[in-house]
């Protein structure tokens, strides 16, 4: 959503699904909206999978204050929510985290020259696809472990859903007075989330687990397999001699442009907003 990087994405990739971080709608929300209930329902109507839950999410924002949904459809028109999100991508993201961690990834290289600048991301990318594909020799399996443990967490206390088959591949998961569709052929459930992740979800684990198939393999999108990782760190990035052995060009010389300095020494870190934390958090 920063001006002229926006414009410049639509111009690049016009054909793409567009995104909107809900953590930075939010914040943009709470300064014209205020409360507890805009707080829970706006977060919980951007996580859900389901289109249903989602209106009715909106429906109670826009029984509190109705001017808010309208400031919701004409200031933040890209696709926010999960229920919107398309199943091509298999990716359910709704904040711009990716891009916070290669921030952070890239750290202190922001404050050198553009040429070096870019240089150093092009060494660290080579560095990390080589880490890549030294790791994915070290397993053994069909899928990437992360898809594995997915599978083992979704496999647990599975007893408690009651299924009833309508045919080989159909059938409807009951789960404490909820009920959803299940189809294994075309990888479908009427909660969406196998749709958007492409690994099964809870339903659909219930169901493999009542017909006792052991191949749980084939009910995860071809994205997840180790033979995709490889190929997806397969690119080779071109190699460069030192700048001192570049090919000398006859040509006009470019100058950097003039810049007047502000007063004061120049400011590294971003600011903040208010209800940002200031202290740094590290993972345990």
């Amino acid at each position: 959503m920063q001006k002229g990087l926006e414009v410049a994405i639509m111009n690049v990739y016009p054909n793409v699904e567009h995104r909107e971080c809900i953590s930075h709608l939010y914040s943009n929300f709470k300064k014209h909206f205020r409360g507890d209930l805009f707080n829970t329902k706006l977060w919980a109507a951007a996580k859900t999978y389901r289109p249903t839950k989602h209106d009715r999410l909106l429906k109670e924002i826009c029984d509190k204050n109705e001017d808010s949904i309208a400031y919701l459809n004409t200031n933040h028109k890209k696709i926010w929510s999960r229920s919107k999100i398309g199943t091509t991508s298999k990716c359910d993201y709704i904040t711009n985290n990716v891009s916070e961690t290669f921030n952070s990834w890239i750290g202190k290289l922001h404050y050198k020259p553009v040429l070096d600048f870019l240089g150093a991301i092009r060494e660290k990318i080579m560095k990390q696809f080589d880490k890549k594909r030294n790791l994915v020799n070290t397993w053994n399996d069909v899928l990437v472990p992360i898809s594995k443990n997915h599978l083992s967490d979704i496999a647990k206390n599975l007893s408690e859903y009651e299924v009833t088959r309508s045919c080989e591949n159909q059938a409807e998961v009951k789960y404490k007075g909820t009920r959803w569709e299940v189809n294994l052929d075309e990888r479908k459930c009427s909660c969406q989330v196998w749709q958007v992740q492409g690994g099964p979800c809870v339903h659909a684990a219930a169901f493999i687990d009542f017909i006792r198939d052991p191949n749980w393999e084939k009910y995860v999108d071809p994205y997840f397999t180790i033979e995709k990782f490889k190929s997806a760190n397969a690119f080779r990035i071109a190699l460069m001699p030192g700048q001192d052995q570049w090919e000398q060009k006859n040509g006009e010389k470019i100058y950097p442009p003039i810049i007047k300095r502000p007063p004061g020494r120049p400011r590294k870190n971003r600011i903040k907003s208010s209800d940002e934390s200031k202290r740094r958090r590290k993972c345990p």
